[in-house]
């Protein structure tokens, strides 16, 4: 076989990389841990308040630098919220959004904690990297002190959502069939995950926690956005039991 015959095998093999991937990405992947068969309350109904999302959207260039889109954003969050809502309505969940505008500094400390110890336990419980004091136990908190945030919002459990969205350009695009063609070698396109919380806002313990790794669902899309909502919030317990779709 000529060194021609060979690389332009290689390319073939290359885009056909992309093309897969590319199609695999309209398939949801999820991995869920849940600590408790359904939501308790001295109330009547258990009261979930859902911290406002932590939603980015972004644009990936031809050199595979990640640009903010703040239009992308806000339509994704907003969607998020809409859709959220009417699914904890479907499962029969009592769930209230927190505003934005209503954000004090315990709120805000507490949505940036919970990214972090959720990233924390992308590496530790579901990657590679095991914490050896863990385990395979999971046992992760946001600590007692969020316990105020109950009180102030009179609620028994908080529903924490982080989300990152990375699209290509239609120039990273190019490059990776580029780059294919030419070099044999394949281009990542963008990245797509999220992960969701339920805190116990007694103690702080995350008592049931979902990672998407491919969505099945466009979030920018009001129309879409359920089956995204959907594959995040899949399982989440409430008053009768862990959730199933409606």
């Amino acid at each position: 076989m000529s060194s021609f015959a060979r690389q332009r095998g290689r390319s073939l093999i290359s885009v056909s990389a992309v093309v897969s991937a590319l199609v695999l990405a309209g398939c949801a992947t999820t991995a869920s841990v849940q600590q408790i068969d359904k939501l308790e309350s001295v109330a009547e109904s258990p009261r979930i308040m859902l911290m406002p999302p932590d939603i980015r959207y972004y644009l990936v260039t031809a050199g595979g630098v990640p640009e903010p889109n703040a239009e992308w954003t806000e339509a994704a969050q907003q969607n998020f919220l809409t859709a959220a809502l009417d699914y904890a309505r479907r499962i029969g969940a009592d769930m209230t959004a927190i505003d934005q505008d209503d954000l004090g500094p315990d709120e805000i400390v507490y949505n940036t904690l919970h990214s972090t110890v959720g990233r924390t336990i992308l590496e530790n419980h579901f990657g590679m990297f095991k914490l050896p004091s863990k385990g395979s136990l999971f046992d992760w908190s946001l600590g007692p002190g969020v316990a105020s945030l109950g009180e102030r919002h009179n609620a028994d459990y908080a529903l924490f959502v982080h989300y990152r969205d990375y699209q290509a350009t239609g120039g990273r695009v190019a490059m990776g069939i580029f780059t294919a063609l030419v070099l044999g070698i394949g281009t990542p396109m963008g990245a797509e995950q999220g992960f969701a919380s339920l805190v116990d806002l007694k103690n702080g313990d995350i008592v049931w926690f979902n990672v998407v790794t491919i969505g099945s669902g466009e979030l920018r899309d009001a129309n879409t956005a359920g089956a995204a909502v959907q594959s995040l919030l899949k399982d989440i317990p409430t008053r009768q039991g862990s959730s199933t779709s409606p």
